[in-house]
């Protein structure tokens, strides 16, 4: 019988965080054990670092929570369109097997939500492995921008690049008053001194930053996500001061410790922040990042900033892939740009070198091992989801 404390771990897990949006969070993980997944990563780290049956790998920075929804689209500094890794809350220096395993889990549970048979599944699971192994062995990174995406990547990016910037600002905003915010279930109305407070802070760090003819004019509590549903997350309405009054959008996200903290066995750096640790982890594994990344501190905690775009989009599984061979295609660029944040991190701040990274991939049979070891916990997940849904809906994480 599955030992039900691990129902108290989430509980503890999300303690600190905002509770009117941490209901928010419970219920999405109910929807499903592939979503359920996703809102228990430190559930996984603590499985896997106590029962790690895997050979040694070679410590790498990893993006933490990489599972087949943490890629997307979005636009850098220079304008252009990528799609990459877009979530490193959880990155730290650990083995560079920890980020591939994640994320063949994440395919284990998705490919069975969709509808994939057992043996679907499991070829699935040996692409995204296969490819993640000969990046890693070629020891070269790949980029994906607009030119160079295929398939279903490429459709995307070419849907959103299509899209205005403008439209975007209507859509968050009021119709009779686009200088505010419009409120809805995932954009919370905050107190007016709390706004008050925040829009002032944010103008002054626009200020110490060098963000000339740029003020903050409305602010919003944002939900989004799975994992990170409940940390403190603000939406940021920005007005330009010179012609045009031009607006601009920022996503200001509360950074929390990782959850793979003591469990990884690698010295990390003496960070001075939880949200330079993730900036760094980014700006090192991606080939660009996104637009205004930076950091910025707001009643002693520390926020990651960076501009919410028009072009930031995901693949939404249920609804963009209907056959095993559209999955087969995106699931190779996953391992690739998986492999390539590796090398491109390779050698940086304690990280393995790129020839340490080519010696471990074409060494042991750990790619047999991890799509053995995704079947079992996929089967752990489902099993944990029944009795966490079956306490949910009793109202157990309500007391």
């Amino acid at each position: 019988m599955l030992n039900e404390l691990f129902l108290q771990r989430i509980k503890e897990h999300n303690k600190y965080r905002n509770q009117e949006a941490l209901e928010l969070k419970y219920a999405a993980m109910a929807e499903d054990p592939f979503r359920f997944f996703r809102g228990t990563c430190p559930l996984f780290y603590e499985e896997l670092s106590a029962r790690y049956p895997f050979m040694a790998s070679p410590p790498v920075w990893i993006c933490g929570d990489l599972h087949i929804e943490n890629f997307g689209c979005y636009k850098g500094p220079n304008r252009l369109i990528y799609f990459d890794i877009n979530d490193f809350d959880e990155g730290v220096l650990a083995p560079a097997l920890w980020d591939i395993i994640r994320l063949a889990a994440s395919v284990q549970l998705a490919a069975e939500t969709i509808g994939f048979s057992k043996e679907q599944t499991a070829h699935l699971v040996n692409t995204l492995l296969y490819y993640y192994r000969f990046t890693l062995e070629k020891g070269k990174a790949v980029l994906i921008e607009r030119d160079a995406a295929r398939g279903i990547i490429k459709k995307l990016v070419n849907k959103v690049a299509e899209r205005k910037e403008t439209d975007l600002i209507k859509k968050r905003t009021e119709e009779d008053n686009p200088d505010k915010l419009l409120i809805t279930d995932r954009l919370f109305a905050l107190s007016k001194p709390i706004k008050k407070d925040l829009i002032q802070g944010f103008n002054k760090w626009l200020e110490d930053n060098s963000h000339k003819g740029l003020k903050a004019i409305d602010a919003g509590f944002r939900i989004a996500g799975t994992g990170s549903i409940g940390v403190t997350r603000y939406l940021v309405l920005l007005k330009y001061t010179g012609e045009g009054q031009k607006k601009l959008l920022l996503d200001v996200k509360q950074i929390m410790p990782s959850a793979l903290s003591g469990l990884t066995g690698a010295v990390q750096p003496l960070w001075k922040n939880e949200a330079e640790r993730v900036m760094a982890v980014q700006e090192m594994m991606q080939h660009v990042s996104p637009a205004y990344l930076s950091v910025f501190k707001y009643q002693a905690n520390w926020f990651v900033v960076k501009e919410l775009q028009i072009t930031t989009d995901k693949i939404n599984l249920s609804q963009a892939i209907k056959q095993p061979g559209q999955l087969e295609d995106y699931l190779a660029n996953l391992g690739i740009l998986s492999a390539s944040g590796h090398l491109r991190s390779s050698g940086r701040k304690g990280s393995a070198t790129a020839d340490d990274l080519l010696a471990f991939a074409t060494t042991g049979n750990w790619v047999a091992e991890v799509a053995e070891w995704s079947v079992s916990y996929a089967a752990l997940v489902q099993q944990q989801f029944d009795v966490y849904r079956n306490a949910w809906g009793k109202g157990y994480f309500n007391e």
